[in-house]
């Protein structure tokens, strides 16, 4: 059913959840972003208002309640979910009609799936995460929240991806793998072990970069 949502962000990211939101019928309302250089430009023909307490006052006046927060740091859009939820807002979840999921598939609050992705059977998905461009996550794997999954990666079955990881461009992940919190996996990298929380690591086998 289309409802009403606003964005927090206006950067390159929030463009393309906007373009998502609006394919799946929802009408784009507002867009809100704290960077002053961006206040009364516009994002896709949408003006771009200030930050968060013009946000609140716009929404109490206008009805609005619900919203997402189109912003790739991790860190940044899981403190701004938690920051409207506070407020009394709720997250709205986008997903591009030409993502493909599966039965089963549960997916958090504040989490947009991008055009080309492919979910598959009973992967359940976090609040708060972006699955990517063309990425693909295949059954039963676990995303917990935060996690961002960048363009064309592939997650086989069963993998675990612990709350703030990010999964670089062209990423491949074997089965059963483990990924730890806040965990940056390089783009292009081959994941065939265990990746401790706060690692970083890159290549093919990738490997710790510190």
């Amino acid at each position: 059913m289309s409802k009403q949502i606003f964005i927090f962000g206006a950067s390159g990211h929030a463009k393309v959840v906007l373009d998502a939101a609006h394919a799946q019928g929802d009408e784009v309302v507002a867009l809100f972003d704290d960077n002053p250089a961006c206040v009364g430009g516009k994002l896709m023909g949408c003006l771009i208002r200030g930050g968060r307490d013009e946000l609140l006052a716009w929404c109490r006046a206008n009805g609005v309640t619900m919203g997402i927060v189109a912003i790739g740091d991790n860190q940044t859009r899981a403190d701004l979910a938690r920051w409207l939820q506070t407020a009394g807002l709720h997250l709205a979840t986008v997903v591009h009609p030409r993502a493909t999921v599966a039965a089963g598939v549960v997916i958090g609050a504040g989490s947009v799936i991008m055009a080309g992705a492919v979910i598959n059977s009973d992967v359940r998905i976090g609040e708060n995460c972006i699955i990517n461009t063309a990425t693909s996550v295949d059954h039963d794997c676990v995303l917990e929240d935060a996690v961002h999954l960048a363009p064309g990666c592939h997650l086989c079955g069963n993998v675990r991806v612990d709350t703030g990881a990010l999964i670089g461009a062209g990423v491949t992940v074997i089965p059963g793998v483990v990924i730890g919190a806040d965990a940056l996996i390089g783009a292009g990298s081959t994941v065939i072990d265990d990746i401790p929380p706060d690692a970083k690591v890159a290549g093919s086998p990738c490997r710790d970069l510190k």
